[in-house]
């Protein structure tokens, strides 16, 4: 998936008209951090990357365009497995390098580089990066989102949830808060930590209760868990929202493990 949506973006972006400005501006930096928001948000919709890229034009500043572009870039690029196309990271790597030739000590742009780190496994660049970030911009939401990165790839757990809730405090919009409360849950869906998944997945529909993908794996969690009429009412509520095969297929398990407590399973108990 990575590799392919890099290769459709890729003739996208020569095809662009870049802004003429070759400054970090005001506007240009409040529309990257919008800009942002949209690729944080992404969610399998390639519509969604080219939404940000928008923005990031939009802007008028060519650095922050070209910051944006990289961020896009690296967004793009995960796999379906949770790794980085290679060609995604260098050529995200590339468009971050024409950003910081125009502006070299915008810490916005530069925190993209040892997120580009994380992602490649250059670890301790990234970690050099990072603090040397931290101490110019102390309590940065993006800096800490790229912590929560970092840690995830050293595999240490207690890290990993410590920023995640670090990254949550910092938060200055909604928007961001939710993505750390929907990001914390995949996190504990992908360890198949399924009780902290369920409380994480609870809170994050509590702020984003039309999102059928968090209701889907709400589902899933209860299902795990073994409370089929849970997993029933999430999966109904998913497909109320929006109709999609993993959703059927998930209610035609649910079907078939009831039909086994029904008869019978009164009858025995």
């Amino acid at each position: 998936m990575g590799h392919q949506l890099v290769a459709k973006f890729i003739p996208l972006l020569e095809k662009i008209n870049w802004p003429t400005e070759t400054m970090a501006t005001e506007q240009g930096r409040r529309s990257f951090l919008v800009g942002l928001e949209k690729v944080d948000a992404y969610s399998g919709d390639p519509n969604q990357l080219t939404a940000a890229l928008k923005t990031f034009v939009t802007g008028g500043s060519r650095p922050y365009a070209f910051a944006g572009t990289a961020y896009t870039l690296i967004a793009a690029a995960q796999e379906a497995d949770g790794s980085y196309a290679p060609d995604g990271l260098e050529e995200a790597w590339r468009w971050l390098g024409q950003a910081q030739d125009l502006e070299p000590d915008v810490v916005e742009i530069n925190m993209i580089e040892p997120l580009v780190y994380v992602h490649n496994g250059r670890l301790e660049d990234a970690r050099l990066v990072l603090d040397y970030l931290h101490d110019l911009r102390p309590s940065d939401y993006y800096l800490y989102r790229i912590e929560v990165a970092y840690w995830q790839v050293m595999e240490n757990l207690e890290q990993t949830v410590e920023w995640f809730g670090k990254t949550a405090e910092v938060a200055a919009s909604v928007p961001q808060r939710l993505a750390m409360r929907r990001q914390l849950a995949d996190f504990y869906f992908e360890k198949k930590m399924w009780a902290e998944a369920q409380n994480a997945y609870k809170e994050a529909i509590h702020f984003d209760n039309s999102n059928p993908l968090i209701w889907h794996k709400l589902s899933i969690v209860h299902w795990q868990l073994e409370d089929v009429d849970e997993a029933d009412k999430a999966n109904q509520q998913t497909l109320r929202l929006k109709d999609f095969p993993a959703a059927r297929q998930l209610e035609e398990k649910i079907k078939e493990k009831k039909s086994e407590g029904g008869f019978f399973g009164r009858l025995f108990g």
